[in-house]
């Protein structure tokens, strides 16, 4: 069974900075974790970072700007 230690939470950012969104959780076999914006699916570019080690899966959106709100 997935066993989520970290939730995501609500993050504060300075307009052109960096955000990171990070989630922590055990289960076996190791989860696939996907990320989701407004009900598009984000992959890795020069916008979004996606990083899985061990249990912390983690998402950056670089230059943060209004579109990224929500």
């Amino acid at each position: 069974p997935l066993s989520v230690s970290q939730p995501l939470t609500d993050i504060n950012v300075l307009l052109g900075q960096p955000g990171t969104f990070n989630l922590t959780c055990d289960a076996f076999p190791a989860p696939k974790v996907s990320w989701f914006f407004n009900d598009t699916e984000l992959k890795n570019s020069s916008k979004h970072k996606i990083e899985a080690k061990q249990n912390i899966f983690s998402l950056t959106v670089n230059k943060c700007d209004h579109p990224d709100v929500g």
